[in-house]
């Protein structure tokens, strides 16, 4: 992940930490930390779907759709989880569970 300046990183916080739909879209929000604001971001340990903040220890879903290749953000409110297997619906309506999935 490309690192971001300071100032950078603290308008995308601050426009996105209320407001997150489209979050998805902005692949800069991957190196952002939505609770601490923190730029230290890391790939999760054994799941690579998931980012971690190495702050404050936040763990979000950030990966690309298996179905339609967009971006998925669990922090966006455009990918609700899915209750069958807990990855992230797309705005395509894919989750990528064998089952479909269900909202």
């Amino acid at each position: 992940m490309e690192s971001l300046d300071r100032e950078t990183a603290k308008k995308l916080y601050e426009q996105y930490r209320k407001h997150r739909d489209g979050i998805r879209n902005k692949p800069e929000m991957a190196s952002i930390c939505l609770i601490c604001g923190s730029v230290h971001i890391i790939p999760r340990e054994g799941n690579n779907r998931m980012l971690t903040c190495r702050d404050c220890g936040f763990s979000f879903y950030r990966y690309r759709c298996p179905a339609c290749g967009k971006t998925i953000d669990g922090r966006d409110p455009k990918n609700p989880p899915c209750r069958g297997c807990g990855l992230r619906f797309c705005t395509c309506g894919a989750c990528g569970c064998a089952t479909g999935g269900v909202q």
